[in-house]
């Protein structure tokens, strides 16, 4: 086990295998580096050095009373970087993982990086006046509010973020152990993200981005975004690829970790 102090003594944990150019993993909401990447970490690693995160109050990192914010995951991001000293990094986050990318170069520029894979990002989850593209294809702020104010009463609501995960659900037993891993994000600080991200626009900082940037995203049966935001993410980032995944939901590193596997890698590779 791994783990670098963050600048509040938190630790986060990180797992470091392979060798190669650095690719840096970062997990989704409520799920963790050892148990979200289970088919593509020693795939990956074949060809790469593979560092994977947890974030604050995820899997086998700290977990604190607070804060928990996307800001608060992006000055984590860097401590990890700068204490490995990687150089040159391509950054690959999935949905909340994408977002704290997002803010990383807000705080940072591109320190230490040098391409983005954006993997089934949202830019603003709820609705607003010439927005196309909010989760779910409607999202009003009222819902929003009332998602919150459920899940202060009951940790059920949360399980939603892993049954609408998928094209093809898993079988039971891999639920099973997904919805573990899940359960190690305690509820408050879960609450405090779901907030953050409810309240996060990064639809203006897209234009900006001047690296070499990878967009994947599942078409099929996805229900977090079943829109084409992809194609329009993929019309605001400077020369961004975008690689749709017909056959994958919002988990196509998951569903389809071949093609995933050597899409990524390659890219990495530049």
């Amino acid at each position: 086990m791994a783990y670098s102090p963050a600048a509040d003594g938190t630790p986060i944990y990180y797992t470091d295998r392979g060798s190669g150019p650095p690719l840096v993993l970062l997990h989704g909401l409520m799920l963790t580096a050892d148990g979200f990447w289970t088919r593509n970490l020693d795939a990956l690693a074949q060809r790469c050095r593979v560092v994977a995160i947890d974030h604050r109050s995820h899997g086998q990192s700290g977990k604190p009373l607070g804060p928990h914010s996307i800001r608060q995951c992006a000055e984590d991001l860097k401590v990890v970087l700068d204490a490995l000293e990687l150089d040159g990094c391509t950054l690959a986050g999935v949905a909340f993982g994408a977002m704290v990318m997002l803010e990383y170069r807000r705080l940072y520029g591109n320190h230490r990086l040098s391409r983005l894979a954006i993997i089934e990002a949202q830019v603003r989850l709820t609705n607003a006046p010439g927005w196309d593209h909010p989760t779910f294809g409607d999202f009003p702020a009222e819902a929003a509010s009332g998602f919150v104010a459920a899940c202060r009463h009951s940790r059920e609501p949360l399980t939603g973020f892993l049954t609408g995960a998928f094209g093809t659900p898993p079988e039971p037993g891999e639920m099973a152990r997904m919805q573990a891993q899940a359960w190690l994000t305690p509820t408050a600080a879960a609450i405090e993200y779901v907030e953050d991200m409810i309240a996060a626009d990064y639809r203006a900082d897209l234009a900006d981005i001047d690296l070499p940037t990878l967009l994947v995203y599942g078409r099929m049966n996805n229900v977090p975004i079943p829109s084409e935001l992809g194609r329009w993410i993929a019309e605001q980032v400077p020369g961004a690829r975008l690689e749709r995944f017909e056959d994958a939901g919002h988990s196509p590193f998951y569903e389809q970790p071949e093609r995933f596997n050597a899409l990524l890698a390659e890219f990495a590779h530049g």
